[in-house]
């Protein structure tokens, strides 16, 4: 079975690109142009400085560094890096906002449908403390 490596750049929009459309890709994406529609990705997908997309993302990871107007919506991490602007709303397992990034809108944590940790509850840990003075 072949397997693609989703660290590695499988396609890339330069700075002179303009794109009316949606961009699918399998693999990972390095955008420094401009996007008029959405983007999908099997991989990642990593905005340069400069960089601007209309429509929304959907991918296993991101790095945004561009201007996005639109939702993310990733699987595993996001990272909105310094000159991050997101207009729109953010639904992610794990994010990153680096000091300098503009965020507008809402995050949404998920857990990526991995079984959430046991954690007693309230009355366990007043009858352990209960049990430990008696």
């Amino acid at each position: 079975m072949l397997r693609n490596n989703d660290n590695k750049i499988n396609s890339i929009i330069g700075p002179e690109v303009e794109v009316d459309g949606d961009v699918r890709v399998v693999g990972s994406i390095l955008i420094y142009g401009k996007i008029n529609g959405g983007v999908k990705a099997t991989g990642s997908v990593r905005t340069a400085k400069g960089s601007y997309i209309k429509g929304n993302i959907e991918s296993k990871d991101a790095n945004i560094s561009g201007n996005i107007d639109g939702d993310l919506k990733v699987e595993n991490k996001t990272i909105l890096e310094k000159n991050c602007d997101l207009k729109g709303n953010l639904t992610t397992g794990i994010v990153v906002i680096e000091e300098g990034a503009n965020f507008d809108g809402i995050c949404n944590m998920i857990n990526n449908g991995k079984p959430e940790k046991d954690t007693s509850s309230s009355d366990d840990f007043e009858s352990s403390i209960a049990s430990e003075e008696d």
